[in-house]
């Protein structure tokens, strides 16, 4: 797979062909390309996109704003103060610097975005499709819950390594609530994915940034907490409906491609202003 090019900036493609986030970070920046030049700032940075936390094989850091990606740790980056400035997913859980800025991670390059169905013509009620991975309670509770299902849900849970992520999309799609455990660590591309497939998302509760206070996201600290919302949700389908529609809006508006290139662009200008660069 060739590595990006873009028309106005300059961008170091530090990322591996098998890395799940390429296509969204590809959009974003060629979105970004067309802010950037229409601010006439393009010219101003080099843009770095790495997983690497340690050192950047860079001179002149200071003009190097970094999108680092896969740090599952969220931890800070050690070059963060030696750059302009760095945008990442997976929050630090401690940021310590007005340097680096919290981006959401987005969709899977293999999971694509199907045409969004109403909620009352959706087949699936709760949806998940995964790995195991620290999810011990979110099954333990799923395994209780669900086991009897004495309202006859349509329920789609099933612990996997690997998936078809066409028939992972098209459940999604199905889906009227899309659960979301937390796996190894707080972000999942799932959450993306059911945002913008417009389901109910009940996700375990996210860290605070830019594009989570506010948001249409149903988050739960504790998977039995589950129990006292599904009824509500599921026998209110204009409610369904309404939060549907609500989770669509905030995908487009904070979290899809054009949302996060506004974002930067935005960052990025107010930062060479401040200091008059």
């Amino acid at each position: 797979m060739p590595y990006p090019k873009f028309n106005n900036i300059d961008v170091i493609w530090d990322l591996t062909e098998d890395c799940g986030e390429w296509d969204h970070v590809q959009k974003v920046l060629v979105l970004l390309d067309e802010h950037l030049r229409a601010l006439r700032f393009a010219k101003n940075f080099v843009f770095y996109v790495t997983s690497q936390a340690e050192t950047l094989e860079i001179e002149n850091e200071s003009e190097v704003v970094v999108y680092q990606i896969q740090d599952s740790i969220h931890g800070i980056p050690a070059y963060a103060n030696k750059v302009f400035m760095v945008f990442k997913n997976y929050l630090p859980l401690n940021s310590g610097t007005d340097v680096v800025h919290g981006v959401p991670l987005g969709c899977h390059k293999s999971t694509v975005g199907l045409d969004v169905q109403m909620m009352k013509d959706r087949t699936i009620d709760f949806f998940f499709m995964g790995r195991s991975d620290n999810r011990e309670n979110f099954f333990a509770f799923a395994e209780e819950e669900f086991a009897q299902n004495p309202k006859n849900w349509a329920i789609m849970i099933e612990r996997t390594v690997e998936f078809q992520h066409s028939v992972y999309a098209h459940n999604m799609a199905q889906a009227r609530i899309a659960l979301c455990p937390k796996g190894i660590s707080h972000e999942t591309f799932r959450l993306y994915e059911a945002m913008r497939a417009g389901c109910v998302v009940v996700a375990a509760r996210q860290l605070q940034s830019w594009f989570t206070n506010g948001w249409p996201v149903i988050e739960i600290d504790d998977w039995w907490e589950l129990k006292n919302i599904a009824d509500r949700l599921l026998n209110d389908n204009q409610r369904l409906q309404d939060i549907s529609n609500k989770t669509r809006l905030w995908w487009k508006e904070n979290c899809s491609e054009e949302a996060v290139a506004l974002y930067m662009a935005r960052e990025l200008s107010l930062k060479l202003m401040k200091y008059n660069l």
